[in-house]
Parts: structure tokens; sequence; C-alpha cells
């Protein structure tokens, strides 16, 4: 089923390595699923109840894709008690605490997982997401990154908490929980979910300058990404070099990925998609002229392929070449820069409508469709009159 393939491919569970003894570290923050304890009642973890002491970071949250983790994209999908397996794999990252899980894993047995009903699980918290609780509450105690104005571990009393604070709540390696899977399933020798590793190889990551520093500038809770235009034009950087003759067009478009601290596009949902086309006086597309190219990684739907990989590294650049003899009524040569953040997506639920999989949820295949379908935007528009080319070549 290529639900199972989606999501356990992408996510597959896999328990990092930790110290054991000694203060609590990244590796163990984030063993999963995630426990919260059973002091506080669930009502306390809702980011409502967060939300009255911080409310501007729950705010920021609420419109970032964290908290829209647990969405019709994954809920279509999902069926706890027949396939608890991919369920559970899923949660993983979209879902990490153990009481937003319809199941849990008992390995008490002769070895081979069996799936019990999770007696604690609360289905409001679950539709929460990647949620306040997720990252910040642990066996009961609330962990955040340290007080400006502290350069050691200390514990503060805060309202009706106390809060712990920890280094590596700035860290890369925080966000490497959910953004680097090296376990996880990897086609033509590189694997899906390699976002922490692109970033660690990377000038950003040997001057460490973290995750946070982008997608949380301030502390906020924005976690703006591929979705954002305004953030993905703070990354990249176009240039056209062009000339033209009195018969021929021709000109290049670079697009540098001078300030994402990763591989622009990092993960094989999204693709850029750039054309470039002669118009005429009054803006139409004159006929033939049309040419594109697409950055990205393309996959088929079962993961089985690559299709092509056109990423850009960071500090490296894509060049889009255009070419074409000169139509008798064009004016101007026009570049387009769209951005589709959730191809992939987008082409899984068409193809499980097309199909009409008796798997899917309806209701929310639907909504599921059409988010991903709305997702896209347009990143650059350029348009060069062709007397500005004859000019320069003059």
């Amino acid at each position: 089923m290529l639900k199972a393939i989606v999501f356990i491919m992408f996510f597959t569970l896999i328990s990092p390595p930790f110290a054991i003894g000694g203060e609590i570290n990244v590796h163990e923050h984030w063993l999963r699923p995630a426990n919260t304890g059973s002091s506080r009642p669930v009502e306390d973890l809702y980011p409502e109840r967060c939300a009255k002491c911080h409310q501007g970071q729950y705010e920021d949250w609420r419109g970032a894709l964290h908290s829209k983790s647990v969405g019709p994209g994954l809920l279509t999908q999902l069926h706890p008690k027949a396939d608890p397996q991919t369920a559970v794999s899923c949660y993983y990252c979209h879902a990490p605490l153990a009481l937003q899980n319809e199941v849990i894993v008992d390995e008490s047995g002769s070895g081979e997982k069996t799936y019990l009903s999770n007696s604690s699980y609360d289905e409001k918290l679950k539709l929460s997401g990647v949620s306040c609780a997720a990252c910040h509450v642990r066996e009961g105690n609330v962990f955040g990154p340290l007080s400006p104005n502290h350069g050691d571990f200390k514990t503060g009393v805060k309202a009706d908490h106390a809060s712990v604070q920890k280094e590596f709540f700035e860290k890369a390696e925080f966000c490497a929980a959910c953004h680097q899977l090296d376990e996880g399933y990897d086609l033509n020798g590189k694997l899906i979910v390699n976002t922490y590793m692109e970033w660690k190889e990377s000038e950003y990551g040997k001057n460490r300058i973290a995750c946070q520093s982008c997608h949380m500038p301030g502390r906020r809770h924005l976690f703006r990404g591929i979705h954002d235009p305004d953030m993905v034009k703070s990354g990249v950087t176009f240039d056209v070099e062009s000339n033209a003759a009195a018969d021929r067009v021709s000109a290049k478009l670079r697009i540098t990925n001078s300030g994402v601290g990763h591989y622009f596009p990092t993960y094989v949902t999204p693709v850029v998609v750039i054309k470039g086309f002669l118009t005429d006086a009054k803006g139409k597309i004159l006929k033939d002229t049309l040419k594109e190219a697409v950055v990205g990684r393309k996959v088929t739907l079962d993961l089985s392929k690559e299709l092509f990989d056109t990423r850009i590294p960071p500090f490296k650049s894509y060049e889009f070449n255009y070419a074409i003899k000169r139509a008798v009524k064009a004016e101007r040569l026009v570049f387009e820069v769209r951005v589709f953040p959730d191809e992939f997506y987008n082409r899984f639920f068409e193809n499980a409508v097309k199909r009409r999989d008796p798997s899917m949820k309806k209701a929310e295949l639907k909504e599921a469709l059409k988010n991903t379908a709305g997702s896209s935007y347009l990143l650059l528009k350029k348009e060069i009159p062709l007397k500005e080319l004859l000019a320069k070549v003059h």
C-alpha cells in the first residue's frame, strides 16, 4: 500500500543512542514515544494552557506547520487499530508524545512487537501535533533553553511550573531528532531525510550556525520554511545574464543558494519550477517560446526510483539557460520561478483519488488534496524588454 511506503519509509521508527546516567541529553530527551509523566493532568499539556503565559509563542506556533503535523494529509492514511505499525511510525515525528498515540508497543514478549490499546491516549493532544509539550515536557518537568542572562544550567520558578534549562534547545542536534533519519529509507544511495547532515557538512554547520538561527529567529516559534515566500527569498539570490541579436534571444537565470543552511530544497516533497518565455506587447506568451526546468529531488510515488536530483547545495548555483529564435512579435523575455512546496504529496493524493483508494478516509483525503494543490506561490517574475538586450549587444 502506498500509505505504508510514504510514511514508514520516510520515517522509520528508530531510537537514537543515548548515554545512561547523568543529566538528560538531547538523545534521551527525544526517546520516543516521549513520556510527559503522570504528575500532570492532560489538560496542562494542551497548547491553549501554555498560551495563558506564553501567548506570543502560542500565536507563532499556531500559524506554523508544527501545529498542523497531524492534519488531513496524515489522518487520511492512518488506521491505528487495523495498522498500528504505520501509525506508530508516523507518530514518531508527527505526534511524538506517548499520550498522542492510540496504541503502544509491547516488547515484553518473545521479542516480536505487539501493539496494545493506549489507555492514556488523548485525541485533542494528538491533533495538536508537534505542540509545546512535544518539545518541552518530559517526566513531569518543563524543559527549555537557557535564559538569555544565564550561562549555565539553572532551574527557575516560572508561574505554575519549574523550568529546567538546557543548552541543547538551541543546538541543531535538537532539530535532527525529526529532520535527520540515518536509519531511514534511502534512494539512489541518498537518505530521504538528510537535512541535519546537509547542514553539518556545509559552512553553516562548520561555523555552528544552528537551525534555530533562521527558523526560530529571536526564539520565535515560527518554524518558517519552504512554504513561506519571504523565508525562501531570504535564502536564495537571482542573477540574469543576457544578450540578444536581431534574430535570436539568449539569456541565463542563475539561482544561488546564498542563505539556506542545507540543500535547496532539502526534501523530496517540494519542487521549484523555472520558466522562460517571450511575450508580445500585450503580455501574451508567444507560441513555442516556453521553456522550463525543475529544481528539486523528484521521485516516483512508490519511492522506487529517483527521477532527478537538481537541488542546490549551500553556496552553489543552478543555471537555467534560455536560447531561442526570436519571434516576430516578441517584446519581452520573462523569467518566472514558482515554488510547489507539496508537489510530491499533491501527486500522491491525486493518485489516491484517481484510484479511489478504499484505505483512504474520503473527507480527509479531499481536504489534503485541496491543501496541497493550493500551496504554490510565485517566487520571482522578471521581465526584460528585448530592446534592453539588444542595447547591451551594440
